[in-house]
Order: structure tokens, then sequence, then C-alpha cells
């Protein structure tokens, strides 16, 4: 199972900013497939050197809130960790033993109900010590009978804002996003550049 690291790192002045504006750094997860709406994977108010630390472990969850822009997503069902491979089918108020093939790493849901709900890939993520269980990465609303396949990739989409917690469904992001391809990298740092209001990649430069 691989272990990745996002550093981010403030100045000083940045981070007293940044605070006092009441915004947050928040970092969605890319992912394939039936990919549906953007989640804030974590949000959370910045220190000058932040450490977000997670490994290659997903489960599936069922929710009753909606996909739509702004709804926090909470999991009324889930399983942490899933197997890659098969789908869950959920009926009964819970998801059952997997069953079927899907394709290798992705990771399959069934709605066996006969209404429509909200489902998609969940993983745990630790930022600066604080760790969060198996935070929704996306929301697709699957209707019923239908089948959904979640393919999670090693890319974060990394920005401000001062609108939305955990598990919020995001439609647009409003101010600059830097997109970190952790793929082939499993520890990277990068660091907020004050001049262009946004993150860029590196370490920040040393004062002069």
């Amino acid at each position: 199972m691989s272990s990745y690291q996002l550093t981010i790192q403030l100045a000083t002045k940045d981070a007293h900013s940044i605070n006092a504006s009441q915004q947050k750094v928040t970092i969605i997860k890319e992912v394939a497939g039936s990919s549906g709406m953007k989640v804030a994977w974590v949000a959370f108010t910045p220190f000058e050197n932040n450490v977000i630390e997670w490994k290659e472990e997903y489960g599936v969850y069922a929710s009753t809130n909606e996909a739509q822009a702004g709804a926090e997503i909470i999991k009324t069902s889930a399983v942490n960790p899933a197997t890659s491979g098969v789908f869950y089918p959920f009926e009964t108020g819970a998801f059952d033993s997997p069953e079927g093939n899907a394709k290798p790493n992705n990771y399959g849901i069934e709605n066996k109900y006969s209404q429509q709900f909200t489902f998609g890939i969940a993983q745990s993520v630790t930022a600066n010590g604080n760790k969060f269980n198996a935070n929704p990465l996306n929301a697709v609303p699957v209707m019923s009978k239908e089948k959904a396949t979640f393919t999670p990739i090693e890319k974060v989409t990394v920005f401000l804002q001062g609108q939305f917690n955990n598990g919020a469904v995001i439609s647009d992001i409003t101010s600059d996003a830097l997109v970190v391809d952790m793929t082939s990298n499993p520890s990277v740092t990068i660091h907020y550049d004050s001049t262009q209001g946004k993150f860029i990649n590196g370490a920040l430069p040393a004062a002069v």
C-alpha cells in the first residue's frame, strides 16, 4: 500500500492574511470513471507549514444527500476499506458482500433500491495531525438498478476558499488552483505565492 505526503508552505505574512480572511486550504482529489461532482476532500485553516498524508486505500459510500453544489455529503452507509475489481450491492439500508466483476483498480457499486441515491468513493486523510476517516472524494447520483464505478487517481487540486467544509460538493473553483500530479512522486512540496495569489510547485524560497 503506497503512502503519499503533500507539504504546503506559507510565508508568515501569508499565513496571517489567509487566516484573517477566514480562508481555508482546500484539496480535491481526482476520480475517473463515474466521476460525478467534485467534493472537498479536506478543507482546513492553515499554518506556515502544513503536512497532508494519506495511503492508497479506498472505500465506497452511499448518501441520501443530493449531489448538488454546496450540499454537504453525509455518509449513510459505507464499506471501508473496499476491494477493487468488484461491485458492492446497496440494498436494505447497507452494502452487501461484493459480487460480479469490475475492471481492475475500479471500485464498483450497484444501487438495488427502487430510488436514486448518491454514491462515491472515499479515502482517509490526515491534515496537520488531524485524521479524517474515509472522507468522500466525489458524489454521483445513481438511479435505481444502475451501477457505477470509480477510479481514483493520485492527482490533487489545491486552492483557497472560505465557503465550504469537508464533504461539500463543489461545482466551480472560483480561485486559482494548482493541480499536483503525484502518480509518480509520492512526496511533493508546494507553497503559496502571494504575488500570484495562488499555490505553486516547489518549496517556499528562503527569506532574503
